[in-house]
């Protein structure tokens, strides 16, 4: 919660590399969860066209390069030599980084190399069954999306150890499992949180928190909270979008707030 003697500095800046051309929308919804949840300030790095996307939906983004505390990495990503670049360089940077999708295969391999400039509570992955089953085969291990969810703790626990990192399982229970054992389950969402984008806007959530100075475990928790109550908020019982999920946090997380 923000003080009184707060700026928009203080209160976190968070750089975005995410969308690409065929996924604009990723780009959108990440920025906006991050946005809506919070954060000071975000400075958003991609493709001209989905950067006017961006700015469209979001005029509060900043466009281009600059000082962050943290990064929200992946999200749509694909096929950009340049967001490949500052994907790796935000890596190296040794600070606070959310990682979805389109980044999470080059941070998993540079941590189970030793490659580790941030520390396990500095880092979320972010990855659904389907990209945690694909994660650990990277890594050597035979495991089928099939088995991932049959058996999500303990192979988002076992992801944390070999990538020395917090790990944010998605489904229909969100389970976020850090590297020394500590476990988080959520699951206040409906089952119409099942829906294109909500998984971006989760790691916008997350990317404020983590750019406000939360670490990584506590991070995952509390975004998860918040993106499972603001879903059932707007749900009713009825079908809902990412962008609803995004609209519906500051309420949410006004009612999570201490009152008084």
């Amino acid at each position: 919660m923000p003080r009184r003697s707060d700026h928009k500095y203080t209160r976190g800046v968070l750089g975005v590399v995410a969308g690409s051309d065929m996924y604009p929308g990723a780009a959108v919804l990440a920025c906006a969860g991050a946005v809506r949840a919070g954060v000071g300030i975000v400075r958003y790095i991609g493709p001209q066209r989905v950067t006017e996307h961006v700015l469209a939906a979001r005029p509060e983004v900043v466009p281009g390069l600059g000082r962050v505390q943290a990064w929200l990495l992946g999200s749509g990503v694909e096929d950009d030599e340049p967001q490949d670049r500052a994907i790796d360089e935000a890596l190296s940077s040794g600070l606070p980084c959310v990682v979805d999708a389109g980044a999470l295969e080059a941070c998993v391999r540079r941590r189970a190399a030793g490659s580790r400039p941030a520390s396990a509570d500095d880092v979320l992955l972010t990855p659904h069954a389907g990209e945690l089953a694909r994660m650990l085969n990277m890594l050597g291990h035979q495991v089928t999306r099939e088995q991932v969810e049959a058996r999500p703790m303990r192979h988002a626990s076992w992801l944390a150890r070999e990538a020395d990192a917090t790990v944010l399982l998605k489904g229909h229970h969100t389970l976020i499992a850090a590297p020394d054992r500590r476990l988080f389950s959520q699951g206040d969402g409906p089952a119409w949180l099942a829906t294109a984008g909500s998984g971006d806007v989760l790691a916008g959530i997350a990317g404020a928190l983590i750019a406000g100075g939360v670490r990584a475990p506590e991070a995952g928790a509390m975004a998860a909270l918040v993106h499972g109550r603001a879903a059932a908020s707007v749900s009713q019982g009825g079908p809902i979008v990412a962008s609803d999920i995004a609209n519906a946090t500051p309420a949410t997380v006004a009612a999570l707030l201490p009152q008084g």
